[in-house]
């Protein structure tokens, strides 16, 4: 049986492929589409987006480079608070909208403050 601190990475690893997988699926390419790009074995590519398969630093490199981006790793040293937490999940829910909608959302949050 594995122990907790294996079970975390296997998660991570499934939630890295889940994200690749959201990435190519937005650009509306194909596995084997993105596996051309990176330079990988379509099926391997498939293992990782399912979680199967837990990617090198090198492949995921590959991955990221097809996608014209650069790798991104976030160790954290400590656990986040749940404050820290939601705050995160806030962020990452309007990185992408407009300046007014992000606006919206803030005098949204005030009002609820009141």
């Amino acid at each position: 049986m594995r122990n907790s601190a294996e079970r975390k990475v296997a998660v991570g690893f499934m939630e890295v492929g889940k994200m690749i997988r959201q990435k190519r699926e937005a650009l509306d390419w194909t596995q084997e589409h993105l596996a051309a790009k990176a330079r990988i074995n379509s099926k391997y590519l498939s293992r990782i987006e399912t979680g199967v398969q837990q990617p090198s630093l090198n492949i995921l490199d590959k991955i990221a480079k097809a996608f014209g981006s650069n790798l991104q790793i976030d160790i954290p040293l400590e656990q986040k608070t749940q404050a820290e937490q939601a705050l995160d999940e806030l962020m990452s829910t309007v990185k992408d909208k407009s300046a007014d909608y992000i606006k919206k959302i803030t005098k949204a949050i005030k009002a609820i403050e009141s």
